[in-house]
């Protein structure tokens, strides 16, 4: 594939605001579309294991946000509460006291430090340190290398991920494609009461997901689970893991039987939904990335 079809093929997700039908199609009848997304998974998976403050962000999806969030601010204006409390209030994701206790947590993990000085009346600003920057451009490029599969000029992105244009860019439009997504509308609340709101929930779901067979996505057959193993893996207790397992037989999302986790359709659709919006919302943000380093600079 020469260069220009391969930019050609990534420019065409960028849809706009908005995720069109179109778009899900032409993923799903990708047959790539599987292994890119597995690729996806164990990369977090993998990135959570050999980084202890990462494993520590990936723990929910408050925290996965807040990170972004964090680094979009920094790079827009300065991290302050208000801003943040602001930003995560548009996701529905905290409230101002989860918002404040995760830039306290960020703050533990050395990933932002207070501005020394501060403006008589103003609120506490914060910069990211260059130790999370660090992270995140690592992050970045596991990410993009993951897209590759899908639209190999997404690659671009993991091997120029230095370039400020490139790392602030696809940190934005990452912020905006899911601040849309959000606004967008999908029945997935039990899915998101289940897994993303619940320590360690995606990353117990991540390691369902990466378990299966390689054949479809999401698995259509049941998935060997060691209870006592993944508490251990993601460092949560037993019990938890058993509650939100009971969770996701109550909303009709698994089912559980013989140590093995089988999704229910209700669950594979919910699954599917939540991994191809994911995976657009990224693949959109790629192609805007491109379009930005190619002018030069960071448009409006």
């Amino acid at each position: 594939m020469s260069a220009d079809i391969a930019l050609a093929s990534l420019f065409a997700w960028d849809t706009g605001a908005a995720i069109p039908p179109d778009s899900y199609a032409r993923l799903r009848e990708d047959p790539a579309y599987p292994r890119a997304v597995r690729r996806l998974i164990r990369t977090m998976l993998e990135a959570a294991a050999d980084d202890p403050a990462l494993d520590g962000i990936f723990k929910d999806a408050g925290r996965k946000v807040a990170a972004l969030a964090a680094a979009h601010l920094h790079m827009s204006g300065g991290i302050s509460l208000p801003r943040l409390k602001t930003l995560m209030a548009e996701f529905g994701l905290a409230s101002p006291g989860r918002a404040r206790a995760l830039l306290h947590y960020m703050i533990y993990l050395c990933f932002v430090e207070p501005v020394p000085v501060r403006e008589a009346g103003a609120p506490a600003r914060y910069l990211a340190t260059e130790k999370f920057l660090a992270t995140y451009r690592r992050h970045l490029a596991l990410l993009a290398e993951a897209l590759a599969i899908l639209a190999p000029a997404a690659g671009e992105i993991a091997s120029d991920i230095e370039n400020p244009v490139v790392f602030d860019s696809f940190i934005r439009h990452l912020m905006h494609g899911f601040l849309c997504e959000t606004r967008q509308g999908h029945d997935v609340e039990a899915y998101h009461h289940v897994f993303l709101h619940r320590n360690a929930g995606t990353q117990i779901l991540y390691q369902l997901l990466d378990a299966a067979p390689d054949r479809v996505f999401p698995p259509d057959a049941a998935v060997p689970f060691a209870i006592a193993t993944q508490a251990r893996r993601f460092k949560v207790s037993r019990m938890h893991v058993r509650r939100m397992l009971a969770a996701g037989e109550t909303a009709g999302l698994i089912a559980v039987k013989n140590r093995a986790v089988l999704f229910t359709p209700a669950g594979r659709t919910a699954v599917e939904w939540v991994f191809a919006t994911k995976v657009i919302v990224y693949l959109g943000a790629a192609a805007r990335t491109l379009r930005d380093r190619a002018a030069g600079g960071i448009a409006a």
